[in-house]
């Protein structure tokens, strides 16, 4: 009974890393598909960055994994394309008052090919 009693603790045991090792795996799965979904419309070498980032992520559940991945998307890669907006509207903002009247000849004739070129 008791040698029969062990032999059933052990299957049990067996049965449970087993167990635990598909859901690993399963998890995995389940984060590899988020990543790459999330990471839809990036460059490659910003998708490596974005999965070397969320190597540090713990995946609790799909809704969480995404919601952070998000995150880590939108701080390392949206605020990039805002900066360099913002830089081409402060740019333009100021060509509009750098060209004073007083300029003759060729340098004139730059001043208005740029403007009309900056304005289109």
């Amino acid at each position: 009974m008791v040698n029969k009693l062990d032999e059933m603790e052990t299957k049990l045991n067996e049965q449970i890393e087993k167990n635990i090792s598909l859901n690993k795996r399963l998890a995995e799965s389940v984060a590899d598909g988020v990543l790459d979904q999330v990471s839809e419309g990036l460059a490659q070498t910003q998708k490596e960055k974005l999965a070397s980032l969320a190597e540090s992520v713990e995946f609790e559940s799909e809704e969480t994994y995404r919601e952070k991945l998000e995150t880590l998307k939108e701080s390392y890669f949206a605020s990039k394309k805002e900066s360099a907006a913002a830089k081409t509207e402060t740019l333009s903002e100021g060509v509009d008052n750098a060209a004073p009247e007083s300029y003759t000849g060729s340098m004139a004739a730059y001043l208005r090919t740029l403007g009309s070129t900056l304005a289109n």
